[in-house]
């Protein structure tokens, strides 16, 4: 059973990552604390929590808040992620070879095993697998400057946490992208991974906004009932 502070982990980080808090937004103990009916002792250890997966700051003196991630922030770094991850996935469908495709078709069944799964642990599992999922491509780049260039944007913490605001059905469609893309990179047509991987990246962007908005408007509601 999860302790109090995960629980108010689990639920900051869907409400930071969903867009409930301003950017620059404190976030207080105090306040957290008694809307959650907790005492402060939870709260600290899920803010720390928070700090360290860089979806929130901490400096003396000023306490905790959110990390400054604006939606323009959010779609210019997709859109970057777009154009250098399509190339990644040009060159991967070029050099990767049978290891790079076994590879990939080994992680498309895992993720697939993590959702018919379900349960509580299921988007951490797809998150992991997600991430090993374009690293794998990334590598197969063969490219260090692409690897330099893209490394910190899929490694950055609104990108990495971005499942936990997805529905099943999001998930479930991410999923078949992953294994389209797997073709593609097993075809060894560099043209139709590029297309693919744009496509992939360009859904999950209008996706990940849209499933923001909803987030907020519906935690909006819950707080005012």
């Amino acid at each position: 059973m999860p302790t109090a502070s995960e629980k108010v982990y689990d639920l900051l980080k869907q409400r930071l990552v969903g867009g409930s808090y301003a950017p620059g937004a404190q976030l207080k103990e105090e306040h957290i604390a008694r809307e959650l009916g907790l005492s402060r002792t939870p709260v600290r250890a899920a803010l720390k929590r928070l700090v360290d997966d860089g979806l929130a700051t901490a400096d003396a003196g000023r306490g905790v808040h959110v990390a400054e991630w604006t939606e323009v922030d959010i779609k210019e770094t997709y859109h970057l992620r777009s154009l250098l991850e399509a190339y990644a996935a040009q060159l991967a469908a070029e050099r990767g070879g049978v290891t790079l495709v076994t590879e990939l078709k080994q992680l498309n069944k895992r993720m697939a095993a993590a959702i018919a799964k379900g349960g509580p642990e299921m988007v951490s599992t797809v998150q992991s697998i997600n991430s090993l999922f374009h690293r794998a491509i990334l590598e197969a780049s063969r490219s260090p400057r692409l690897k330099s260039l893209l490394g910190a944007i899929i490694d950055m913490p609104i990108i990495v946490r971005s499942f936990f605001i997805s529905t099943t059905a999001d998930i479930e469609q991410s999923l078949q992208h992953h294994m389209d893309l797997t073709a593609a990179i097993e075809s060894r047509d560099g043209d139709l991974a590029r297309q693919a991987m744009q496509l992939h990246l360009r859904i999950a962007t209008h996706r990940f906004l849209r499933r923001r908005a909803e987030f907020v408007r519906r935690n909006a509601s819950a707080q005012k009932s």
